[in-house]
């Protein structure tokens, strides 16, 4: 039995947990990208009010700047939202594969360890089998 747990419990259950981590990873920065990306979003609104109400006051100036901290977060906002994109293709991608392939294989490993285990302890039933006659006779 000793054999079957170091030979199921080692690469295998590492491998998984490494998967795990690396999936919460992702999605912690999934949630941050979007996190910013919402605040850009914020950000890009009051530049373009703030433009409206210079633009009111005759400020000519003042409407220039915004100009170009409009195009600066229209920028930002846009790179923010492809960064989100491509973290969340990524993502629906490793977990295409997760589910196809590393759950198939998370199944046969049990099936295999559990087969295992009952091979062995068939074997510990035969030799108490054998060993029956020996322990009548010693009672």
């Amino acid at each position: 039995s000793r054999g079957i747990n170091a030979e199921y419990g080692g690469e295998t259950v590492k491998d998984y947990i490494s998967i795990i981590q690396a999936a919460k990873a992702a999605f912690d920065e999934r949630v941050k990208t979007f996190s910013v990306w919402e605040s850009s979003q914020s950000t890009l609104a009051k530049k373009r009010e703030a433009k409206n109400k210079a633009t009111l006051q005759g400020k000519a100036d003042r409407v220039a700047q915004c100009d170009e901290d409009i195009r600066f977060w229209e920028g930002k906002v846009e790179k923010c939202q492809e960064d989100f994109e491509v973290i969340s293709k990524n993502l629906k991608e490793e977990i295409r594969i997760f589910e196809e392939i590393w759950v198939r294989d998370i199944k046969e490993s049990a099936i295999s360890y559990f087969q295992k285990l009952i091979d062995c302890e068939n074997q510990i039933v035969g030799h108490w089998k054998e060993f029956l006659p020996e322990a009548k006779i010693i009672n």
